[in-house]
C-alpha cells in the first residue's frame, strides 16, 4: 500500500509542477533542471527454440499521445499527464525499434533483425514486422502498462499473422527511475512473446524469394 499511495503523490506532484511552471514561466530567472532517460538494455538469454530468419523490421508506430518525449502517466479517471522536467531522451519510437533489433537478436542469435529501409531489397528477407504500440505509461496506482499490436509480412508483401500482446509490470519503488525500470520490464516481457511467436512462423527460402 505505500508503494501505491507514493506513487499517487508523486502523481499530485506532477500536477502541482505543471502548475507552478505555468505560474512562474514568465518570471522564473533560473533554467528548470529536466532529467532525461532511456529505457534499460535488453539482456536476453538465447531461446530454446531455433531461429535464423531474415527479418525486416519495418513501421514502429506509437500512439498520438507517446510521440514526444514526455512521460506519460494515467490517473484513475484515464486522465493522462505528460512530465516536462523528466523526460526520454530519445524518441519513445526509436528506442523501441533499437530494441526490437538489439533484443531479438539477443534471443536468436543465428537470425538477422534490420531496418526495412537498410535491407536494399525486401525480397531478400524472409519477413518483414510492424508494430503499433498503443499503451506505453504508468497508472497511478503504480503499475507500468505496454500494448503492442503486431502485423507480420512476407517478403511479397502478403499478411502472414497478427497479434496483440499486453504486459503490465508494477513498480518497485518511488521515483521516476524505477518507474523507468518498471516500464522496461514491461516491454522486455512483450519483446520475449514477440520473438517466440515469430520463431513460430514457417521456414522459408530466402533464396527462392530474391
Amino acid at each position: 500500500m505505500r508503494q501505491k499511495y507514493g506513487w499517487l503523490n508523486l502523481v499530485k506532484g506532477v500536477t502541482a509542477v505543471l502548475v507552478t511552471m505555468t505560474v512562474l514561466a514568465g518570471c522564473a530567472s533560473k533554467p528548470v533542471e529536466t532529467h532525461q532517460y532511456l529505457l534499460p538494455a535488453p539482456a536476453f538469454e538465447v531461446a530454446d527454440r531455433a531461429f535464423d530468419g531474415r527479418v525486416a523490421i519495418g513501421s514502429v508506430r506509437v500512439a498520438e499521445f507517446l510521440t514526444g518525449t514526455s512521460m506519460i502517466v494515467e490517473t484513475l479517471n484515464n486522465e493522462l499527464f505528460a512530465t516536462r522536467q523528466h523526460r526520454w531522451a530519445d524518441r519513445l519510437s526509436e528506442q523501441l525499434e533499437r530494441q526490437v533489433r538489439q533484443g531479438l537478436h539477443q534471443r536468436f542469435p543465428e537470425s538477422q533483425w534490420v531496418p526495412l529501409l537498410s535491407t536494399g531489397y525486401l525480397r531478400v528477407m524472409d519477413y518483414r514486422l510492424d508494430l503499433h504500440v498503443d499503451a506505453f505509461q504508468m497508472s497511478s496506482t503504480g503499475e507500468a502498462h505496454v500494448r503492442v499490436q503486431w502485423h507480420v509480412r512476407d517478403a511479397s508483401q502478403e499478411f502472414v499473422t497478427s497479434g496483440v500482446i499486453e504486459e503490465r509490470s508494477e513498480l518497485a519503488q518511488d521515483g521516476y527511475p524505477a518507474m523507468v525500470d518498471a516500464l522496461g520490464a514491461a516491454w522486455h516481457a512483450v519483446l520475449r512473446q514477440l520473438g517466440d511467436a515469430i520463431a513460430e512462423l514457417p521456414e522459408r527460402s530466402t533464396a527462392q524469394a530474391r
